[in-house]
């Protein structure tokens, strides 16, 4: 069973169709499990955001984007940020060297990592997660 964790800079790749959509795509098709964080989508539509309203002044696109969004999270099985987040931060210090948004991300992660019996898969195009994410011993794309 192929299970991966989802990233904003990986799902934004999708909705925006960036040079690594095909990529992105083919990933997403091959996951029977998809993890993430409820970060995630607040992630997403701030990006959405920030673009299609505030650079493109684009209400329709937004809509849209914000739909194809929906169906998009709808497929993956997120993770609260709760005291075991904090836990899993305070215990592995590797995760403090991080941005605050991807130590939170990681720490999810790891938590699904340590519950199924293959590899968790990082998908993120974010350097410094593939970094760590490698060191904790995940699969990156």
């Amino acid at each position: 069973m192929n299970v991966g964790y989802i990233d904003s800079s990986f799902l934004l790749s999708i909705i925006f169709e960036d040079n690594n959509y095909d990529k992105s795509i083919e990933i997403w098709n091959s996951l029977d499990v998809l993890l993430g964080s409820v970060l995630l989508e607040i992630e997403c539509r701030i990006n959405l955001y920030k673009y299609f309203i505030l650079e493109l002044n684009d209400k329709k696109s937004y809509r849209g984007k914000g739909m194809e969004l929906k169906e998009l999270l709808s497929s993956i099985n997120r993770k609260t940020v709760d005291e075991e987040i904090i836990l899993e931060i305070q215990n592995y210090d590797k995760l403090k060297k991080l941005k605050s948004l991807d130590s939170i991300h990681l720490a999810a992660a790891n938590i699904f990592n340590k519950l199924i019996n293959e590899k968790l898969l990082i998908c993120s195009y974010d350097k410094n997660m593939m970094i760590i994410s490698k060191e904790m011993g995940m699969l990156v794309i």
